[in-house]
């Protein structure tokens, strides 16, 4: 099933019992994290990869000035 839809996690659960529904909030947020971690080190205007953390509105003031005509 995992495979048909392309899914990263697929985990039964039953509210009702109680089955897997903590379990399925902590992988949940495992992937969450992870996936930010990765936007984190790609993006060179987040954290202090490159150096100086930009700002939105210093970002954005930057690539105004860029542009032409």
């Amino acid at each position: 099933m995992k495979t048909d839809y392309n899914l990263d996690l697929f985990i039964e659960a039953s509210a009702k019992s109680g089955l897997n529904t903590e379990y399925i909030f902590v992988e949940a947020a495992k992937l969450l994290y992870n996936d930010y971690v990765k936007y984190k080190i790609g993006n060179p205007l987040i954290g202090k990869k490159g150096g100086k953390t930009l700002k939105k509105d210093e970002h954005r003031k930057k690539q105004q000035k860029k542009k032409c005509c």
